[in-house]
C-alpha cells in the first residue's frame, strides 16, 4: 500500500477528491464540495484508491470548530486544562474508505506527518463505527461536542451522515504516550525499542 499527501496543485488531487466524494455520497448520500488544501490516500500498487482524508492547520481553518462554543485551543484548556496554541492543532477531515484495512496505517502516516510539522494535538470528528474502531486501538481521546447538523449552513447536503453520531474528538501526546493505532506499526514499533 503506497500513502501520498497532495496539495491542489498535485496532479492526483482531484482522483482523491473524487474518491472522497464518491464514498460519501454512497454511505451517507452526502454531496461533499469542501476539501482540505492538503490530502492523502492509501493505494493499492495498480493505483486504485483504498482511503483517503484531508488534513487541516490554523492557517486552514478548522471545519470542526463550528460545531463548538469556541474554538479549539480554548475548548481543549475548558476541557481537559490543555493550552495547546492553533499552530499545533492538526485535523483529519474527511476520512473516506472502501474498507476498514487501510484506516489505521493511514491514520498514523498523516500522525507522524503532524509530529513532524510540530503539531502536538488532533483533532477530527468521528461517527460512532469510527470512535468504536478507535478505543479498540487504546486512543485517549476526549470528545469536545456533539457534531450537531444544526450548526451547518448545508445541512441538507450531508445527507444521513449525522445519523451515526459524529463527535467532536481530540487527542495530545502530551496526555498520552506517543500515538500509534495499526498494530503492525506498534509491532515494528516495539520491535525497534528492544533492539
Amino acid at each position: 500500500m503506497q500513502i501520498e499527501f497532495l496539495e491542489a496543485k498535485d496532479p492526483g488531487y482531484v482522483r482523491v477528491q473524487s474518491h472522497i466524494r464518491e464514498v460519501y455520497g454512497t454511505v451517507y448520500g452526502a454531496v461533499v464540495s469542501d476539501f482540505a488544501p492538503l490530502l492523502v490516500s492509501a493505494k493499492r500498487p495498480d493505483g486504485q484508491i483504498l482511503c483517503a482524508a484531508g488534513i487541516r492547520t490554523a492557517k486552514d481553518g478548522f471545519f470542526s470548530d463550528r460545531y463548538l462554543q469556541t474554538d479549539l485551543s480554548t475548548a481543549l484548556l475548558t476541557t481537559v486544562g490543555l493550552e495547546t496554541p492553533e499552530a499545533q492543532i492538526m485535523e483529519v477531515v474527511s476520512l473516506a474508505s472502501l474498507t476498514p484495512f487501510p484506516v489505521l496505517p493511514l491514520l498514523d502516516t498523516m500522525i507522524r506527518w503532524g509530529r513532524l510539522h510540530g503539531m502536538t494535538c488532533g483533532v477530527f470528528t468521528a461517527t460512532k463505527p469510527l470512535r468504536r474502531l478507535l478505543k479498540r486501538t487504546g486512543l485517549s481521546y476526549i470528545e469536545l461536542a456533539e457534531a450537531e447538523a444544526s450548526k451547518l449552513e448545508n445541512s441538507d447536503t450531508w445527507g444521513s451522515y449525522y445519523e451515526t453520531d459524529p463527535r467532536v474528538c481530540a487527542f495530545s501526546e502530551m496526555l498520552c504516550s506517543p500515538v500509534t493505532l495499526s498494530p503492525r506499526e506498534r509491532a515494528v514499533s516495539l520491535q525497534f525499542e528492544a533492539s
